[in-house]
Protein backbone atom coordinates (compact mmCIF):
# COMPACT_ATOMS: atom_id res chain seq x y z
CA UNK A 1 0.00 0.00 0.00
CA UNK A 2 1.59 3.21 -1.21
CA UNK A 3 2.40 5.91 1.90
CA UNK A 4 -0.06 8.00 -0.01
CA UNK A 5 -3.11 5.96 0.61
CA UNK A 6 -5.40 7.65 3.46
CA UNK A 7 -7.23 4.70 4.14
CA UNK A 8 -8.43 1.63 3.67
CA UNK A 9 -11.59 2.27 1.08
CA UNK A 10 -12.61 -1.25 2.10
CA UNK A 11 -13.60 -0.53 5.78
CA UNK A 12 -16.36 2.86 4.86
CA UNK A 13 -19.00 3.16 2.57
CA UNK A 14 -20.94 5.65 0.74
CA UNK A 15 -22.66 8.21 3.06
CA UNK A 16 -26.64 8.23 2.33
CA UNK A 17 -28.04 10.34 0.14
CA UNK A 18 -30.99 10.79 2.93
CA UNK A 19 -31.91 14.25 3.79
CA UNK A 20 -31.51 15.25 7.75
CA UNK A 21 -35.20 15.11 9.76
CA UNK A 22 -34.80 16.73 12.80
CA UNK A 23 -38.25 14.74 13.97
CA UNK A 24 -37.11 11.63 13.05
CA UNK A 25 -33.47 11.75 15.04
CA UNK A 26 -36.08 13.03 17.71
CA UNK A 27 -37.88 9.68 17.36
CA UNK A 28 -34.89 7.67 17.19
CA UNK A 29 -32.86 9.28 20.57
CA UNK A 30 -36.40 8.71 22.55
CA UNK A 31 -36.77 4.91 21.19
CA UNK A 32 -33.58 4.36 22.40
CA UNK A 33 -34.13 5.42 25.30
CA UNK A 34 -36.95 3.52 25.86
CA UNK A 35 -35.40 0.19 24.63
CA UNK A 36 -32.02 0.21 26.56
CA UNK A 37 -34.50 1.41 29.81
CA UNK A 38 -36.84 -1.43 28.93
CA UNK A 39 -34.22 -4.29 28.63
CA UNK A 40 -32.31 -3.17 32.16
CA UNK A 41 -32.37 -6.06 34.66
CA UNK A 42 -32.04 -4.94 37.97
CA UNK A 43 -28.74 -6.57 39.78
CA UNK A 44 -27.27 -7.85 36.38
CA UNK A 45 -27.24 -4.75 34.04
CA UNK A 46 -28.08 -5.21 30.70
CA UNK A 47 -27.35 -8.77 28.43
CA UNK A 48 -23.79 -8.18 26.34
CA UNK A 49 -24.69 -7.60 22.68
CA UNK A 50 -22.87 -9.63 20.49
CA UNK A 51 -20.63 -7.28 19.66
CA UNK A 52 -19.02 -6.59 23.00
CA UNK A 53 -19.49 -10.30 24.61
CA UNK A 54 -17.51 -10.56 27.72
CA UNK A 55 -16.76 -13.80 29.16
CA UNK A 56 -19.50 -16.28 29.64
CA UNK A 57 -21.75 -13.40 28.48
CA UNK A 58 -20.81 -11.89 31.81
CA UNK A 59 -21.84 -8.03 31.77
CA UNK A 60 -18.95 -5.43 31.98
CA UNK A 61 -19.22 -2.37 34.61
CA UNK A 62 -16.85 0.14 33.27
CA UNK A 63 -17.96 3.40 31.07
CA UNK A 64 -16.53 2.09 27.85
CA UNK A 65 -18.99 -0.75 27.34
CA UNK A 66 -20.58 -1.57 30.47
CA UNK A 67 -22.98 -0.70 33.11
CA UNK A 68 -21.61 2.19 34.35
CA UNK A 69 -21.82 4.03 30.87
CA UNK A 70 -25.02 2.55 30.09
CA UNK A 71 -26.74 4.17 32.94
CA UNK A 72 -24.55 7.56 32.69
CA UNK A 73 -25.69 7.57 29.34
CA UNK A 74 -29.23 6.90 29.86
CA UNK A 75 -29.67 9.96 32.84
CA UNK A 76 -27.67 12.22 30.49
CA UNK A 77 -29.60 11.55 27.31
CA UNK A 78 -33.32 11.25 30.06
CA UNK A 79 -31.95 14.61 31.23
CA UNK A 80 -31.74 16.66 27.82
CA UNK A 81 -34.66 15.01 26.11
CA UNK A 82 -37.26 15.06 29.67
CA UNK A 83 -37.71 11.62 29.46
CA UNK A 84 -38.89 9.60 32.63
CA UNK A 85 -37.01 6.42 32.58
CA UNK A 86 -38.76 3.71 34.26
CA UNK A 87 -35.49 2.35 36.50
CA UNK A 88 -33.69 3.30 39.66
CA UNK A 89 -30.53 4.23 38.37
CA UNK A 90 -28.97 6.22 41.62
CA UNK A 91 -29.71 3.18 43.58
CA UNK A 92 -28.24 0.58 40.71
CA UNK A 93 -25.22 2.91 40.17
CA UNK A 94 -24.26 2.55 43.43
CA UNK A 95 -24.37 -1.28 43.41
CA UNK A 96 -22.51 -1.58 39.97
CA UNK A 97 -19.64 0.31 42.07
CA UNK A 98 -19.61 -1.70 44.99
CA UNK A 99 -20.10 -4.83 43.10
CA UNK A 100 -17.02 -3.55 40.95
CA UNK A 101 -14.70 -2.46 43.69
CA UNK A 102 -15.41 -6.15 45.75
CA UNK A 103 -14.16 -8.30 42.56
CA UNK A 104 -11.14 -9.36 41.38
CA UNK A 105 -8.80 -7.64 39.06
CA UNK A 106 -9.99 -3.74 39.89
CA UNK A 107 -8.16 -1.41 38.35
CA UNK A 108 -8.34 2.41 38.40
CA UNK A 109 -8.92 2.97 34.89
CA UNK A 110 -11.23 5.98 33.63
CA UNK A 111 -13.01 3.62 30.60
CA UNK A 112 -13.06 -0.01 32.43
CA UNK A 113 -12.39 0.91 36.04
CA UNK A 114 -12.98 2.89 39.35
CA UNK A 115 -12.56 6.01 37.78
CA UNK A 116 -15.02 6.18 35.25
CA UNK A 117 -17.46 4.02 37.32
CA UNK A 118 -17.22 6.25 40.49
CA UNK A 119 -17.61 9.31 38.20
CA UNK A 120 -20.64 7.79 36.24
CA UNK A 121 -22.07 7.41 40.46
CA UNK A 122 -21.49 11.14 41.06
CA UNK A 123 -22.90 12.79 37.71
CA UNK A 124 -26.53 10.41 37.77
CA UNK A 125 -26.84 11.14 42.11
CA UNK A 126 -24.59 14.04 42.80
CA UNK A 127 -23.02 12.45 46.06
CA UNK A 128 -20.05 14.04 47.33
CA UNK A 129 -18.84 11.59 48.87
CA UNK A 130 -17.84 9.88 45.75
CA UNK A 131 -15.22 12.79 45.03
CA UNK A 132 -12.92 11.72 47.62
CA UNK A 133 -13.23 8.68 46.05
CA UNK A 134 -12.56 9.56 43.22
CA UNK A 135 -9.33 11.56 44.12
CA UNK A 136 -7.43 8.69 45.97
CA UNK A 137 -8.28 6.76 42.31
CA UNK A 138 -6.75 9.24 40.32
CA UNK A 139 -3.56 9.50 42.32
CA UNK A 140 -3.02 5.77 42.93
CA UNK A 141 -2.59 5.42 38.92
CA UNK A 142 -0.06 8.39 38.80
CA UNK A 143 2.83 6.40 36.98
CA UNK A 144 0.61 3.70 35.16
CA UNK A 145 2.71 2.55 32.59
CA UNK A 146 0.72 2.21 29.33
CA UNK A 147 0.56 5.73 29.51
CA UNK A 148 -2.20 6.60 27.15
CA UNK A 149 -6.07 6.97 27.88
CA UNK A 150 -7.65 3.71 28.33
CA UNK A 151 -6.19 2.26 31.48
CA UNK A 152 -3.56 5.16 32.23
CA UNK A 153 -3.40 8.41 33.71
CA UNK A 154 -3.88 10.54 31.24
CA UNK A 155 -7.50 8.67 31.22
CA UNK A 156 -7.68 8.63 34.81
CA UNK A 157 -7.05 12.15 35.04
CA UNK A 158 -10.65 13.23 32.65
CA UNK A 159 -12.34 12.93 35.65
CA UNK A 160 -10.83 15.20 37.05
CA UNK A 161 -10.61 17.54 34.44
CA UNK A 162 -14.18 17.50 34.41
CA UNK A 163 -14.87 18.22 37.43
CA UNK A 164 -12.59 21.01 37.61
CA UNK A 165 -14.66 22.23 34.64
CA UNK A 166 -18.20 22.03 36.12
CA UNK A 167 -17.27 23.05 39.17
CA UNK A 168 -14.26 25.46 38.82
CA UNK A 169 -12.82 23.78 42.28
CA UNK A 170 -9.13 23.75 42.31
CA UNK A 171 -8.68 20.81 44.68
CA UNK A 172 -7.78 19.18 41.42
CA UNK A 173 -5.33 21.15 40.16
CA UNK A 174 -2.10 19.22 42.56
CA UNK A 175 -3.23 16.02 40.18
CA UNK A 176 -3.62 17.66 37.20
CA UNK A 177 0.08 19.05 37.36
CA UNK A 178 1.21 15.78 38.65
CA UNK A 179 -0.29 14.15 35.34
CA UNK A 180 1.21 16.88 33.52
CA UNK A 181 4.45 16.54 35.06
CA UNK A 182 4.59 12.79 34.72
CA UNK A 183 3.54 13.00 30.86
CA UNK A 184 6.16 16.18 30.57
CA UNK A 185 9.05 13.71 31.56
CA UNK A 186 8.13 10.65 29.26
CA UNK A 187 7.20 12.02 26.31
CA UNK A 188 9.54 11.69 23.44
CA UNK A 189 11.56 14.18 21.31
CA UNK A 190 13.82 12.38 19.42
CA UNK A 191 14.61 8.84 18.77
CA UNK A 192 13.15 6.24 16.55
CA UNK A 193 9.51 7.81 17.49
CA UNK A 194 10.20 11.58 18.86
CA UNK A 195 7.03 13.40 19.98
CA UNK A 196 4.85 10.63 21.13
CA UNK A 197 4.83 8.33 24.50
CA UNK A 198 5.84 4.41 24.78
CA UNK A 199 2.88 2.86 25.74
CA UNK A 200 3.55 -0.82 27.96
CA UNK A 201 0.73 -2.24 26.90
CA UNK A 202 -0.84 -5.82 26.30
CA UNK A 203 2.14 -7.12 27.01
CA UNK A 204 4.31 -5.46 24.53
CA UNK A 205 5.93 -1.93 23.79
CA UNK A 206 4.16 0.30 21.25
CA UNK A 207 4.06 4.23 20.25
CA UNK A 208 0.86 5.24 19.46
CA UNK A 209 -0.54 8.33 17.83
CA UNK A 210 -4.11 8.66 18.43
CA UNK A 211 -6.85 9.23 21.08
CA UNK A 212 -7.76 5.85 22.85
CA UNK A 213 -3.56 4.82 23.19
CA UNK A 214 -1.94 7.31 22.29
CA UNK A 215 -0.10 10.55 21.92
CA UNK A 216 -3.35 12.52 21.04
CA UNK A 217 -5.11 11.63 23.91
CA UNK A 218 -2.71 12.27 26.17
CA UNK A 219 -2.42 16.03 25.16
CA UNK A 220 -5.69 16.45 27.17
CA UNK A 221 -4.34 17.19 30.45
CA UNK A 222 -2.46 20.19 29.19
CA UNK A 223 -4.58 21.43 26.93
CA UNK A 224 -7.56 21.44 28.65
CA UNK A 225 -5.53 23.26 31.85
CA UNK A 226 -3.54 25.35 30.45
CA UNK A 227 -3.78 27.72 33.05
CA UNK A 228 -1.45 25.63 35.56
CA UNK A 229 0.72 24.48 32.60
CA UNK A 230 4.01 25.78 33.74
CA UNK A 231 4.93 29.00 31.51
CA UNK A 232 7.75 27.73 30.45
CA UNK A 233 6.61 24.35 28.87
CA UNK A 234 3.53 26.85 27.00
CA UNK A 235 5.90 27.59 24.10
CA UNK A 236 7.17 24.00 24.07
CA UNK A 237 3.53 22.71 23.95
CA UNK A 238 2.81 24.33 20.62
CA UNK A 239 6.16 23.07 18.93
CA UNK A 240 5.48 19.41 19.98
CA UNK A 241 1.89 19.31 19.01
CA UNK A 242 2.48 20.44 15.65
CA UNK A 243 5.69 18.33 15.20
CA UNK A 244 3.75 15.51 16.52
CA UNK A 245 0.65 16.25 13.74
CA UNK A 246 3.39 16.61 10.92
CA UNK A 247 5.53 13.97 11.70
CA UNK A 248 3.06 11.17 11.37
CA UNK A 249 0.32 12.92 8.67
CA UNK A 250 -0.56 11.04 5.94
CA UNK A 251 -1.10 13.91 3.56
CA UNK A 252 -2.98 13.54 0.57
CA UNK A 253 -5.27 16.23 -2.19
CA UNK A 254 -5.44 18.72 0.84
CA UNK A 255 -6.48 15.89 3.42
CA UNK A 256 -5.08 14.35 6.11
CA UNK A 257 -5.10 11.08 8.22
CA UNK A 258 -2.72 10.08 11.08
CA UNK A 259 -0.70 6.86 11.34
CA UNK A 260 -2.26 4.54 14.42
CA UNK A 261 1.43 3.85 15.50
CA UNK A 262 5.22 4.32 15.04
CA UNK A 263 8.10 2.58 14.78
CA UNK A 264 7.12 0.88 12.32
CA UNK A 265 4.48 3.44 11.05
CA UNK A 266 1.46 1.22 10.83
CA UNK A 267 -1.99 1.43 10.66
CA UNK A 268 -4.27 4.15 9.10
CA UNK A 269 -8.24 3.70 10.70
CA UNK A 270 -10.08 7.07 10.55
CA UNK A 271 -11.86 6.59 14.01
CA UNK A 272 -11.78 7.68 17.22
CA UNK A 273 -10.07 5.58 18.49
CA UNK A 274 -7.12 6.08 16.06
CA UNK A 275 -6.83 8.17 12.97
CA UNK A 276 -7.97 12.12 12.08
CA UNK A 277 -11.52 11.55 14.49
CA UNK A 278 -9.86 11.48 17.64
CA UNK A 279 -7.02 13.82 16.85
CA UNK A 280 -10.04 16.17 16.10
CA UNK A 281 -11.51 16.24 19.05
CA UNK A 282 -8.83 15.45 21.35
CA UNK A 283 -7.60 18.81 19.92
CA UNK A 284 -10.58 21.06 20.03
CA UNK A 285 -9.29 22.77 23.08
CA UNK A 286 -6.18 23.28 21.53
CA UNK A 287 -6.17 27.15 21.02
CA UNK A 288 -7.23 28.60 17.86
CA UNK A 289 -4.44 30.44 15.30
CA UNK A 290 -1.80 28.79 15.30
CA UNK A 291 -2.42 28.46 11.36
CA UNK A 292 -0.09 25.02 11.03
CA UNK A 293 -2.92 23.22 14.06
CA UNK A 294 -5.83 24.81 12.19
CA UNK A 295 -4.42 23.52 9.22
CA UNK A 296 -4.23 19.85 10.21
CA UNK A 297 -7.40 19.53 12.15
CA UNK A 298 -9.58 21.24 8.68
CA UNK A 299 -7.73 18.70 6.27
CA UNK A 300 -8.29 15.81 8.79
CA UNK A 301 -11.81 16.33 8.75
CA UNK A 302 -11.83 16.66 5.16
CA UNK A 303 -10.28 13.11 5.26
CA UNK A 304 -13.07 11.76 7.73
CA UNK A 305 -15.82 13.36 5.35
CA UNK A 306 -14.13 12.29 2.37
CA UNK A 307 -13.77 8.37 4.08
CA UNK A 308 -17.20 8.00 4.83
CA UNK A 309 -19.05 6.23 7.46
CA UNK A 310 -17.36 3.17 8.15
CA UNK A 311 -19.01 -0.09 7.52
CA UNK A 312 -18.29 -1.76 10.66
CA UNK A 313 -20.70 -0.30 12.55
CA UNK A 314 -22.37 3.43 14.10
CA UNK A 315 -20.89 3.41 17.21
CA UNK A 316 -18.67 6.03 19.11
CA UNK A 317 -15.03 4.74 19.31
CA UNK A 318 -14.69 2.93 15.81
CA UNK A 319 -17.74 4.27 14.37
CA UNK A 320 -19.87 6.37 12.26
CA UNK A 321 -20.86 8.83 15.17
CA UNK A 322 -17.56 8.75 16.38
CA UNK A 323 -16.82 10.10 13.01
CA UNK A 324 -19.34 12.18 13.00
CA UNK A 325 -18.65 13.93 16.67
CA UNK A 326 -15.45 15.18 14.72
CA UNK A 327 -17.01 16.78 12.10
CA UNK A 328 -19.52 18.37 14.55
CA UNK A 329 -16.20 19.43 16.35
CA UNK A 330 -14.68 21.43 13.07
CA UNK A 331 -18.20 23.13 12.97
CA UNK A 332 -17.73 24.77 16.38
CA UNK A 333 -13.81 25.42 15.69
CA UNK A 334 -14.75 26.80 12.34
CA UNK A 335 -18.36 28.51 12.22
CA UNK A 336 -18.51 27.07 8.81
CA UNK A 337 -22.37 25.37 8.72
CA UNK A 338 -20.60 22.62 6.06
CA UNK A 339 -19.41 20.98 8.69
CA UNK A 340 -22.44 20.70 10.64
CA UNK A 341 -24.62 19.64 7.51
CA UNK A 342 -22.10 17.16 6.97
CA UNK A 343 -22.23 16.27 10.58
CA UNK A 344 -26.02 15.83 9.99
CA UNK A 345 -25.49 13.48 7.09
CA UNK A 346 -23.67 11.39 9.33
CA UNK A 347 -26.07 10.98 12.08
CA UNK A 348 -28.83 10.30 9.44
CA UNK A 349 -26.56 7.44 8.10
CA UNK A 350 -25.75 5.92 12.10
CA UNK A 351 -29.69 5.79 12.26
CA UNK A 352 -30.15 3.61 9.42
CA UNK A 353 -27.00 1.54 10.82
CA UNK A 354 -28.12 1.06 14.10
CA UNK A 355 -31.42 -0.24 12.74
CA UNK A 356 -29.41 -2.68 10.64
CA UNK A 357 -27.67 -3.82 13.52
CA UNK A 358 -31.18 -4.44 15.55
CA UNK A 359 -32.82 -5.88 12.73
CA UNK A 360 -29.75 -8.21 12.37
CA UNK A 361 -29.26 -9.03 16.03
CA UNK A 362 -32.37 -8.84 17.47
CA UNK A 363 -31.61 -6.53 20.13
CA UNK A 364 -30.41 -3.15 20.97
CA UNK A 365 -26.66 -2.15 22.01
CA UNK A 366 -26.50 -0.89 24.92
CA UNK A 367 -23.27 0.53 25.77
CA UNK A 368 -22.49 4.35 25.82
CA UNK A 369 -18.65 4.01 23.56
CA UNK A 370 -19.74 0.62 21.11
CA UNK A 371 -23.22 0.80 20.83
CA UNK A 372 -26.21 2.43 20.73
CA UNK A 373 -26.49 5.23 23.16
CA UNK A 374 -23.51 6.53 22.31
CA UNK A 375 -25.35 7.14 18.39
CA UNK A 376 -28.17 8.27 20.34
CA UNK A 377 -25.74 10.44 22.41
CA UNK A 378 -24.37 12.01 18.78
CA UNK A 379 -27.90 12.34 17.04
CA UNK A 380 -28.78 14.60 20.23
CA UNK A 381 -25.45 16.39 19.76
CA UNK A 382 -26.50 17.66 16.40
CA UNK A 383 -30.33 18.34 17.10
CA UNK A 384 -28.71 20.94 20.15
CA UNK A 385 -25.44 21.65 18.14
CA UNK A 386 -23.41 20.92 21.03
CA UNK A 387 -20.36 18.71 20.39
CA UNK A 388 -19.36 17.85 23.47
CA UNK A 389 -19.17 14.13 23.76
CA UNK A 390 -20.16 12.77 27.19
CA UNK A 391 -17.48 10.83 29.46
CA UNK A 392 -14.95 13.44 27.53
CA UNK A 393 -15.65 16.37 27.29
CA UNK A 394 -19.20 16.92 29.55
CA UNK A 395 -20.79 15.12 32.25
Amino acid sequence: MSPTVLFDLNEHEPVTNRSWDPDEARSFVARTIEQIDATFEPARGWVPHPEDDGPNRQPFDGVYNGTAGTMWALTHLARSTGTTLTNDYAAEIARCEQTYRAGKDVVPSYFIGTVGITLARYAITGERAALDRIAADIRSNLGNPTREALWGSPGTIIAALLLREQTGDARYDDLIHDVQDELWSTWVVDGGAPFLWRQDLYGSRSHYVGAAHGAAGNLLPFLRALDILRDDRRGALRERVASMLETYAIRMDNRDNWWAAANPLRGRAVQWCHGAPGIIISLSSYPPGDERVDDFLLQGAECTWRAGPLRKGPTLCHGTAGNGFALLRMAQRTGDDIWRERAEKFATHAIAQVVTWRETFGLPSPSLWTGDLGVALFVDAVLRNDPRVLSIDTM
